[in-house]
């Protein structure tokens, strides 16, 4: 995993657009790039910020706002690609300059850990103190679960695999492999969510109007997307995504859900955004 302080050029829509560089410091982002190693050191994927100089890796660009590539900087802390499988040379975005700053190491570390991990092929869980989850820190810091979860953003719902349940840490696992050094973990007994905590959605928080998917080429029969309203249960789409799988999948951003695809060489890809 290469993680990007420099900046970088992206694509947007037909056009091109320039993430600006972190400006956090030196000391912050050596904090972050502390942290990002320190959750992921029981599996063998290598963290660098320093670009390879050969072979597949997944780059995180750190830098920016949300509304550089067409998203709410209000409500958007990182976007990045999923299909339930390791993407290849994936980019994915944590969007520094929103919400907390870039002062705010621990949650740009945990947003970092969140998108790359959907690169890797994560659902959302729907589970407090799991870094896929949405609850952020309320149940103290994000790390993987080695826990069966449901998935789901304010709802438990399905996952995108077509699977019940996730466990975070086996599924990283699974795709990367355990360090050598690393033993065999017994699971996580993990209790069941206090009914009355819930995920941060913030209902007094309007959905941006958005008619198009700036990160997705719209499918034919998919004239766009519709923001919805911002409320803790899924809406319809997704409820009707979580009783029957499919292999298109819907995309959230932190207040509204939306879906959108975007081709990968012959895969279907959703975007996350949170």
């Amino acid at each position: 995993m290469f993680l990007q302080r420099n900046g970088q050029i992206v694509p947007h829509g037909d056009d091109e657009v320039e993430i600006p560089k972190f400006g956090g410091g030196d000391r912050a982002w050596g904090s972050i790039v502390t942290c990002v190693k320190q959750q992921f050191s029981p599996f063998q994927i290598d963290i660098v910020d320093r670009r390879p100089s050969h072979g597949e890796f997944i780059t995180a660009v750190v830098g920016g706002l949300a509304s550089q590539v067409g998203l709410d900087d209000r409500s958007t802390n990182g976007v990045g690609p999923y299909d339930g499988h390791v993407i290849p040379n994936a980019v994915v975005h944590v969007f520094s300059k929103v919400g907390t700053g870039e002062r705010d190491t621990d949650n740009l570390c945990a947003v970092t850990v969140h998108e790359v991990s959907h690169a890797l092929g994560l659902d959302h869980t729907y589970r407090c103190g799991d870094v896929m989850s949405y609850f952020l820190d309320r149940c103290g810091p994000r790390r993987f679960l080695d826990a069966e979860v449901p998935c789901g953003e304010g709802a438990p719902r399905t996952c995108g695999d077509g699977e019940d349940t996730q466990n975070s840490y086996r599924r990283v696992a699974a795709a990367v492999g355990l360090r050598k050094s690393q033993p065999e973990p017994e699971p996580e007994l993990w209790p069941e969510p206090d009914p009355e905590l819930e995920p941060e959605l913030d209902p007094e928080a309007a959905a941006p109007e958005v008619t198009y998917d700036p990160w997705a080429d719209q499918d034919a029969d998919d004239p766009g997307t519709e923001p919805c309203d911002a409320a803790p249960a899924p809406p319809p789409q997704a409820q009707a995504q979580a009783q029957r799988p499919s292999s298109r999948r819907f995309g959230v951003q932190r207040y509204g859900i939306r879906h959108g695809h975007r081709r990968v060489g012959r895969r279907d890809v959703v975007i996350w955004w949170r």
